[in-house]
């Protein structure tokens, strides 16, 4: 199929992709035969250069999806889709109202304000700008 050469930590690697099927391929690693499964793809992380000004992005209101109990337990923030965190609004501590923006999801060039769907006090952020999520991920628990 595919040919690659690699160098790790100053080791030549020649890779051949002898066959995928389904989330197993079998690859070829300076004559040995291996069988590697494939987990997930990693979602690559896209680096913006701005030469001029940016254009205004439209930014969408999505609704985060619903508090597991509202009896007081933590709720989560998950991501409606998978996406890029734009920007992270709390810290743990902070305490938050129901329908406040905690962060900024980009999603399919759209900018989504991600909203708490209860007040409490913030207890965990599992997230940093910049980086991949996918749907249903936990963002940001509150308590």
């Amino acid at each position: 199929m595919k040919s690659y050469k690699f160098r790790i930590n100053g080791n030549q690697y020649e890779v051949e992709v002898l066959e995928v099927d389904g989330n197993v391929a079998r690859i070829e690693v300076n004559g040995t035969v291996y069988d590697v499964e494939m987990q997930r793809e990693i979602p690559k992380v896209k680096t913006v250069v701005t030469a001029a000004p940016a254009q205004a992005k439209q930014v969408r209101e999505t609704r985060p999806a619903p508090a597991k109990d509202p009896s007081g337990k933590p709720s989560d923030v998950r991501a409606p889709l998978p996406g890029v965190i734009i920007q992270v609004l709390v810290r743990p501590g902070d305490e938050v109202n129901a329908g406040q923006t905690v962060c900024t999801l980009e999603t399919m060039k759209m900018e989504n304000a991600i909203k708490a769907e209860s007040a409490g006090k913030v207890t965990a952020v599992n997230i940093t700008p910049g980086q991949s999520v996918l749907q249903d991920e936990v963002l940001i628990v509150i308590g």
